[in-house]
């Protein structure tokens, strides 16, 4: 079995490509080249963005508990600066208030010592008052002398008295006062110098707060450079994500239900056409094998290249007999079927698409003129570019992670340029050369515009089973299958398209069966391993099996049994098959 690989429908092309085509593909192999260091690098920041991005939050979340922290502390400096500003208002009062009593015992003091002067100025002049009195006394009453020295004495003592009590409530006064006022002073000076401390601490702390403050909006800035370094890093991953995610649009069972709807297309259009050709009459007096020679080898290459070698001899060497009848459907539907089957999967595996530049027409193409070489080189173009990519993707495949390989793939065939321009001409060649080759031909020129008219049938299910292996999952690497023709019969991973239950029970003596081609694409899923060695090691996983036509299918059917006996064919669900067997129909 060919893993992925059937084959290419299509001329032989041989044309060397020039020099422009050779510096194309140069700087087509640098591009890609370039993609594939593009893809290591997006990994790398991808990984790297990833790393930033957790470490970032972290820092973020680090930085946040900081200013909770500092937001605390600055609130308890602040309660504390509240507390401090309303103990110095009340130390202020206080200093307010014991210098206003300071100031009142000052006038309390003056008041005092302005009476006990006034007292000392009384007493003096009582005294002289007295001394007069006395003097008057001794002049006038000399016989009350002794009476007037008492009183004198009396006078005196009292005086003495009065003196010695005034000195002494002057001087408990002023002790006093002086006492009081040495009190207030170093009251004063005690709350000066407390008010002058806090005063510094409250500088302090000011000085500490533009500290805070200041380290607050360094950290904030901080948390503001990391926020934005979040994003942008959160952007890079996101663009990087474009190339790690593993979501599938579709999953492997819708992939089978494609080729099989692809398949059932290429089976209603080979019954189709097995009701249209008929075998070619010639004129009566025409050189059959003459004519059968020319045709044959006017596109045999090109029918070769659509149905094998085995397969197109068979029906060359059938050609060249004489006609036992006028058309046999039955192998015309196989025939057209293993066709249509090998260049659906030929276009369907394609990255990129050409179509030709001069435009030729299907009866040009039957009478078996030869291409133009501009054309040939057109194409020859697009094959190697075609072969290039595909190699790129297998080396990309055996080095990276099945996640960026498929998104590579699916991003890479999403915006390659690929169109269905030429697909009509291109089937309608193929078509043409298996009639040439096989001897057929239609009723009316009609059915040959009708035969145009229902090709387009397939394209549609074509693109669509492109679009999802190629595009749509990227979790594996999905590829239709193709049985090389040739290739021994073996039911482990292909089935006999027209198999019974007794054809298909084969004893173990039984000699092995060789297969024609491929009547129904099957579906194959690639597995990558990398091995301890350094090297990779593929594996392939069968998802739906390819049918085959073998080698004894074509020998009954050109022997068909008599027109009379013959049944009409139908086809069946499913991919490809054609419902009743082909044995069946035949009678064996």
């Amino acid at each position: 079995m060919n893993p992925g690989h059937g084959a290419e429908p299509g001329p032989v092309l041989r044309v060397g490509d020039s020099v422009s085509d050779k510096a194309t593909i140069t700087g087509l192999r640098r591009s890609l080249r370039e993609a594939e260091h593009n893809v290591k690098l997006w990994q790398e920041q991808a990984e790297e963005a990833r790393a930033v991005s957790i470490q970032c939050k972290s820092n973020v979340k680090v930085l946040q508990e900081e200013l909770e922290s500092t937001q605390q502390e600055l609130d308890l400096l602040q309660d504390q600066y509240r507390q401090q500003a309303e103990l110095i208002s009340a130390q202020k009062e206080e200093i307010e208030a014991k210098t206003k009593l300071l100031n009142d015992c000052k006038k309390a003091l003056t008041q005092v010592t302005v009476l006990i002067d006034q007292n000392l100025a009384d007493t003096e002049c009582k005294d002289k008052s007295a001394k007069k009195e006395a003097e008057d006394l001794q002049t006038k009453c000399t016989s009350q002398e002794r009476i007037v020295e008492d009183s004198t004495r009396d006078v005196q003592s009292t005086t003495t008295a009065a003196s010695t009590k005034i000195s002494q409530t002057r001087g408990e006064m002023m002790s006093d006062v002086g006492s009081h006022h040495r009190r207030v002073n170093n009251q004063a000076k005690a709350l000066e110098t407390k008010f002058n401390a806090a005063k510094k601490h409250i500088h302090m702390q000011d000085e500490e707060l533009k500290a805070v403050l200041n380290e607050l909006s360094a950290v904030k800035q901080q948390l503001s450079d990391a926020v934005n370094l979040s994003e942008v890093r959160g952007k890079e991953l996101k663009g990087a994500q474009v190339f790690l995610t593993k979501a599938d649009t579709l999953s492997v069972a819708d992939v089978v239900q494609k080729v099989n709807a692809l398949n059932e297309e290429i089976f209603q259009m080979a019954a189709f056409l097995g009701k249209v050709f008929v075998h070619e009459v010639l004129e009566p007096d025409a050189n059959r094998q003459e004519h059968r020679r020319e045709a044959i080898q006017s596109m045999y290459e090109k029918a070769r290249d659509n149905l094998g070698e085995t397969l197109t001899n068979t029906l060359a060497r059938e050609s060249v007999n004489e006609l036992k009848e006028g058309s046999n459907p039955l192998l015309v539907q196989t025939v057209m079927q293993i066709a249509l089957t090998n260049w659906c999967g030929h276009f369907g595996r394609r990255w990129t698409s050409y179509h030709r530049a001069d435009i030729e027409s299907a009866n040009e193409a039957k009478e078996g003129q030869p291409k133009e070489p501009r054309s040939e080189s057109g194409i020859s173009k697009q094959l190697d570019h075609d072969r290039f990519i595909s190699e790129l993707y297998d080396s990309i495949r055996d080095h990276q992670d099945q996640a960026v390989a498929g998104r590579w793939r699916s991003l890479t065939k999403a915006h390659l340029p690929f169109s269905t321009t030429g697909w009509d001409h291109s089937l309608m060649l193929a078509i043409c050369s298996i009639m040439s080759v096989a001897g057929w031909d239609t009723r009316s020129t009609e059915d040959i515009a009708q035969v145009e008219k229902r090709l387009s049938s397939i394209f549609k299910p074509l693109l669509d089973l492109r679009k999802a292996t190629g595009e749509d999952v990227t979790s594996a690497d999905l590829e239709v299958s193709i049985i090389q023709p040739g290739a021994i019969f073996d039911p482990s991973y292909m089935e006999d398209a027209y198999a019974n239950g007794s054809s298909s029970s084969k004893s173990k003596k039984s000699a092995p069966e060789a297969v024609i081609g491929t009547s129904g694409l099957g579906l194959q899923r690639l597995v990558v391993k990398r091995i301890k060695t350094g090297g990779v090691q593929r594996q392939l996983e069968i998802l739906s099996m390819p049918k085959v036509v073998l080698s004894k299918t074509i020998k009954g059917a050109l022997e068909p049994p008599p027109s009379t006996k013959k049944k009409a064919m139908s086809g069946a669900s499913g991919a490809g098959s054609t419902g009743i067997s082909l044995w069946g129909v035949l009678g064996l």
